[in-house]
């Protein structure tokens, strides 16, 4: 990292950081082993009460490609996202959370793609699910072609906002990121807002490694963040967004069941909903870097 010589980016990454120590070597060096090597990298911290700023720091001092900053008080996930955009100069925007693994060629892939498919907002890919002991528990796949990515956002989230990558030039200047005040759920808004300036898709290559961690949001309160889910959909129907009759039948069966079952229940019943497929055993994946 220190013999990198610095080039005009081609690709603003950006990470908001909160509390995520443990993990956050593993996913910068994921990002500064890219086989693509041209872009800046965002990467601000929300007042994190662990080590994280001094990880994002030691990283800084070593790679020139990163810009790090750091929030005096705790904005949450959306405000942060949407000041980490505000300082990104590049044409193509990738998202890259701080607990979860690129595979080195996540963004040399994406960016073909967008530059192939002009009329493309969006690529995301499939992935690959670990625990919080590096073991796999699952994939989690998602649609390649466009209409039935836009046929999904109304019963299920279309692709895994940690490893999209955006084409910023077809959108207006300025366009409306994150709701702020959402700490859940926030990329559910932003992908109905996507949809209307271009299409997207996901890429059949397995990108990334998303990591299931005990404490998350989702996982703590799939209630609430159903609740806010729905809140995008309903205001998404209110701005011209045109579900499927199968899609209104699976959405409604959602509100029922989630009404009705604890919340330990709904998160696994998701899962099977939702096809994600698991492993017959655990088995470790190959061991993250962790140099800092």
């Amino acid at each position: 990292m220190t013999n990198f010589k610095f080039k005009k980016p081609l690709i603003s990454v950006y990470m908001p950081v909160w509390n995520a120590a443990t993990y956050l070597p593993a996913a910068i060096e994921s990002i500064l082993s890219q086989t693509f090597t041209r872009f800046e990298f965002i990467i601000i911290d929300d007042a994190s009460d662990d080590d994280s700023w001094k990880i994002i720091k030691k990283y800084a001092r070593l790679d020139k490609r990163i810009r790090a900053y750091k929030n005096k008080i705790n904005l949450g996930v959306s405000l942060t996202s949407n000041i980490a955009i505000a300082h990104a100069r590049c044409k193509y925007l990738a998202r890259m959370d701080a607990d979860d693994i690129s595979v080195s060629n996540r963004l040399e892939k994406q960016l073909a793609y967008l530059k192939k498919h002009k009329k493309t907002v969006l690529v995301g890919g499939q992935c690959t699910l670990v625990n919080e002991q590096n073991q796999v528990i699952g994939t989690k796949s998602f649609p390649t072609n466009p209409q039935k990515v836009k046929n999904m956002m109304f019963w299920a989230v279309p692709t895994q906002q940690g490893y999209m990558m955006v084409n910023r030039a077809l959108l207006p200047k300025k366009f409306n990121w994150y709701e702020p005040s959402k700490r859940s759920a926030e990329e559910v808004d932003l992908y109905f807002q996507l949809i209307k300036y271009g299409d997207i898709t996901n890429l059949p290559d397995n990108l990334y490694f998303y990591r299931q961690v005990k404490g998350s949001l989702s996982r703590l309160n799939p209630k609430k963040t159903f609740a806010l889910t729905l809140q995008s959909r309903l205001l998404a129907l209110k701005n011209g967004y045109r579900p499927t009759f199968l899609s209104i039948l699976i959405n409604l069966a959602q509100i029922f069941a989630i009404s009705i079952l604890p919340s330990n229940t709904i998160y696994h019943l998701w899962y099977l909903v939702r096809g994600v497929t698991q492993p017959k055993s655990n088995f470790p994946v190959v061991s993250f870097s962790k140099s800092v």
